[in-house]
């Protein structure tokens, strides 16, 4: 999965911790001159986020066979990885060979990050920082926020109004802004979230795409796409098989280096390693 520094926007904005949904505006909002889709009372617009909300909080853990794709200006990378995903920032991806052995394997825990490289026996460590899991996945997150979009609860930024509308092609979006901050949550038909948007003014800065949804795992979707417009990066994750809520040993996203590795220091400035 996806170096650059995540959007100073997107970490400024959004709340440290648990979600809390308040519905500022009375009404409806207005729409821009040329906008086609159709207001709506907020009480629609807090009802599909209360919805939302209480299905995404039954989903604790992820785990999945899946292939990835990741699009730089440098370069594209392919490939398939077992996924395991715990909230709230818990993360191990094995990325495999086409004999199904792994290649590299990556572990987030609360206090550290870890990653083997099992073809020249290079083990990294550092701190679970957005900086340290971008060198590796080349998605500059929090290991928190990536943990909460594979999830299907990305996070939701603080904000002065908001506003609802009924799509033209079917479904709802809701709209949360702050001065020139915003952010653009999409529902399709049956309410399940499909899509999210942070934009700074007219910018997007991150969007993501869920689709090809699961009705056996509680309508998870099987495909996300994420993309990072001002750094040209585009990433997906398409699941062949998934589940939700497992448990997991804390040792799964840990470990330690094997004998004989080389150890390499993540935080370290570069011409000290």
């Amino acid at each position: 999965m996806m170096s650059a520094a995540f959007p100073r926007f997107l970490r400024r904005s959004l709340w440290p911790g648990a979600v809390v949904l308040l519905w500022l505006l009375p009404g409806c909002a207005t729409i821009p001159a040329g906008h086609t889709d159709r207001p709506v009372a907020n009480t629609v617009g807090q009802g599909l986020l209360d919805d939302w909300l209480v299905r995404s909080d039954q989903n604790r853990t992820l785990q999945g066979l899946a292939r990835f794709k990741v699009q730089t200006p440098e370069r594209t990378v392919s490939g398939t990885q077992v996924v395991l995903a715990e909230t709230p920032g818990r993360l191990r991806a094995e990325t495999l060979s086409p004999f199904g052995t792994p290649l590299l394997i990556m572990t987030v825990s609360d206090a550290e990050l870890a990653v083997l490289v099992t073809g020249d026996s290079r083990f990294y460590q550092g701190a679970p920082t957005p900086e340290n899991l971008s060198r590796f996945t080349r998605l500059p997150l929090r290991p928190g926020d990536l943990v909460d979009i594979l999830l299907q609860r990305p996070p939701v930024v603080a904000r002065q109004s908001a506003a609802a509308y009924m799509l033209a092609e079917g479904g709802w979006k809701v709209v949360l802004e702050s001065s020139r901050r915003r952010q653009e949550l999409r529902f399709d038909a049956e309410r399940r979230l499909v899509g999210v948007s942070y934009l700074s003014g007219e910018e997007p800065q991150l969007t993501v795409v869920y689709g090809d949804f699961d009705g056996t795992t509680r309508a998870a979707p099987r495909r996300i796409e994420m993309a990072l417009p001002a750094q040209k990066i585009q990433a997906s994750l398409a699941f062949d098989d998934l589940a939700l809520n497992r448990q997991f040993q804390p040792e799964v996203f840990r470990q330690s280096a094997p004998a004989g590795a080389i150890l390499m220091r993540l935080d370290e400035p570069a011409e000290d390693r």
